[in-house]
């Protein structure tokens, strides 16, 4: 009997032993289950989306709760702050890029009146337009971006034929840039497209192969389509390496800082921008001394 009794016992106890290991472990799961949540959106929340980013905890535990509520306090913290860096950046762009035009304008009135100019003050008025030019250039883009994230930027999107656009892109950056340009495409193309966007686009991206690559190489313009339209933008340049080119379209973000050419990092953070707002991806293909192709894609018009 005795040993009955313990052997009944000690089944007992094992039972209750997992029976509590069991409510434990589920106590446990339920209590990580908060943290995983707070794991999960700060994965996954961006610049985007932090004003509706928000952790609700109401069942987890009052540690968890606190933790859960002061999350949700920096998120909302960190949603003012964006809201009124774009808005700063914003602001500044507008107020300056209109004194700099006057002071750009200016300084070409007078160039064109030459005649009491010696060689030297010729010089730097012409370094003082091109540098208001670019700075010009740098504020337009920044309000570009700063309305595209504040969703300001609108598209008017209509069928564009694309064989036209690509020629006439073409044919404006020879004229600016004085490299051949070789385009290749076979069918008439109809893309759904901002008709001034994709322009836009286009010749930042001539502009950057012009910039990275030999002036003696030809810069080739492929237009296809497949399920969707197909541009590429080839050059025979100095490549891109291949750890930075899931970067290169980020903002301010230049590869090869000592042999950067004029420009901040904007233009395929602009590029980027703008085709993802027409529905469209640009992806890279880069080896370094063999060239870069920028591939974007398009929906067709319908």
């Amino acid at each position: 009997m005795f040993l009955a009794v313990v052997q009944s016992l000690g089944i007992t106890s094992l039972l209750v032993l997992i029976v509590i290991t069991a409510a434990i472990a589920l106590y446990i799961q339920r209590s990580l289950q908060p943290l995983m949540q707070i794991n999960q959106l700060a994965a996954k929340v961006s610049a985007a989306d932090l004003g509706q980013a928000q952790l609700q905890c109401d069942r987890a535990p009052t540690e968890v709760r606190e933790l859960a509520r002061t999350y949700n306090m920096m998120l909302e913290r960190l949603a003012a702050a964006w809201e009124q860096q774009e808005q700063f950046v914003s602001n500044v762009s507008h107020e300056l890029r209109t004194p700099l035009t006057i002071v750009y304008g200016y300084l070409q009135s007078v160039l064109r009146r030459e005649t009491n100019l010696t060689t030297t003050q010729r010089d730097a008025l012409e370094t003082a337009a091109s540098e208001a030019d670019r700075t010009i250039r740098l504020l337009q883009d920044l309000l570009d971006l700063a309305r595209a994230d504040s969703g300001h930027l609108h598209f008017h999107m209509e069928a564009v034929p694309l064989n036209a656009l690509i020629a006439e892109v073409a044919g404006m950056a020879q004229q600016y840039s004085n490299r051949d340009i070789i385009i290749e495409a076979n069918d008439e193309i109809i893309v759904l497209a901002d008709r001034h966007c994709l322009k836009q686009v286009l010749l930042n991206l001539i502009d950057n192969a012009v910039k990275y690559s030999d002036l003696s190489l030809p810069i080739a313009l492929k237009i296809d389509q497949l399920e969707q339209a197909r541009i590429q933008v080839c050059d025979r340049g100095v490549g891109i390496p291949l750890q930075q080119q899931a970067r290169i379209f980020e903002r301010f973000y230049r590869v090869d800082e000592s042999r950067a050419t004029s420009g901040y990092g904007l233009g395929l953070s602009i590029v980027k921008t703008l085709v993802d707002g027409m529905g469209g991806c640009i992806t890279v293909a880069s080896r370094l001394g063999e060239g870069s192709v920028f591939t974007i894609t398009l929906p067709i018009a319908v």
